[in-house]
């Protein structure tokens, strides 16, 4: 899966792609799945490496591993492929990297995503569209299950 770009020339009209953590997958994550989905043809999947997930959200995570967050994803029927994204980078040019290849037309969000700035000026470079496709789902967020579940 490498640094997480996938070089294999999909660039179809209309590609979709979104990026996140995934862990615990709920009924949330589906939706905006979904909603990202019906804005193209196709839609690919970058997954935060287990590494990333730790640093951004500490020692106790990700509760699932990077490879079972990955094969639940690419299970689904709205997902077309699923990739892996490592490294300690999260700045504009980071996202232009990473979806240059695929060329994408649009890279699709939720209302409170952390890195919106940063992905919105990279892609605005290289034209791709960014669209909010779901607002924050708070009650189905992994955070509240895990707290549910006495995880944490």
């Amino acid at each position: 899966m490498g640094e997480g770009v996938i070089s294999d020339g999909a660039a179809a009209s209309g590609l979709v792609v979104v990026t996140g953590v995934f862990d615990l997958l709920h009924i949330g994550h589906l939706r905006f799945l979904e909603a990202a989905r019906h804005l193209g043809d196709a839609l690919i999947v970058g997954v935060e490496d287990d590494e990333r997930v730790r640093r951004w959200k500490g020692p106790d995570r990700p509760i699932m591993t990077q490879e079972d967050r990955c094969d639940l994803l690419a299970a689904l029927r709205v997902v077309d492929r699923v990739f892996l994204i490592a490294g300690e980078r999260v700045d504009s040019d980071y996202y232009v990297d990473l979806l240059r290849p695929l060329a994408p037309r649009y890279l699709a969000v939720t209302a409170d995503d952390p890195y919106l700035v940063e992905k919105q000026t990279g892609m605005a470079r290289i034209g791709v569209e960014v669209r909010v496709v779901t607002p924050r789902i708070e009650n189905y967020s992994t955070t509240r299950l895990i707290r549910l579940l006495g995880l944490a």
